[in-house]
């Protein structure tokens, strides 16, 4: 079974052997960062969190408003000035995330995490947090 340590490696390793990528993690649907490569503190990686699921969430909206109604994103990418974020689909409820430079090759990155995913997406998961359920008595 993976464990946190095993992901961050490999996402760490993601980013060490894929030339553009500068930092990567693995987040909730609902953006709860779950594990991330060191180069981000955490309040850069919750922050990232928060945005990779808002993509992904208006992704989504866009996915039923105007594709073929089920609703699937595959993979979202945002070109910025100085970098581009790739999230693409990582498990049940998981996503993965990379900040790329703006120079990176795009095929590339994309290609290096499918790859990953492949490999780890059944570890990567993350079921919708339940309430807790309180004793009425």
């Amino acid at each position: 079974m993976a464990t946190d340590a095993n992901l961050t490696w490999m996402l760490e390793s993601l980013v060490d052997q894929t030339a553009g990528a500068n930092h990567a993690l693995v987040l909730s649907r609902d953006g709860l960062k779950l594990c991330h490569t060191s180069g981000l503190t955490v309040d850069k990686a919750d922050q990232l969190s928060a945005i990779a699921a808002g993509v992904q969430a208006l992704s989504q909206g866009a996915s039923v408003e105007f594709g073929d109604g089920t609703g699937g994103v595959r993979h979202s990418m945002t070109e910025f000035h100085g970098g581009i974020l790739f999230i693409v689909e990582a498990g049940e409820g998981a996503h993965l995330a990379v900040l790329a430079g703006e120079d990176a090759d795009v095929g590339l990155i994309g290609h290096r995490m499918n790859e990953l995913v492949e490999q780890i997406g059944g570890f990567l998961t993350a079921p919708p947090r339940q309430r807790e359920q309180t004793d009425p008595s």
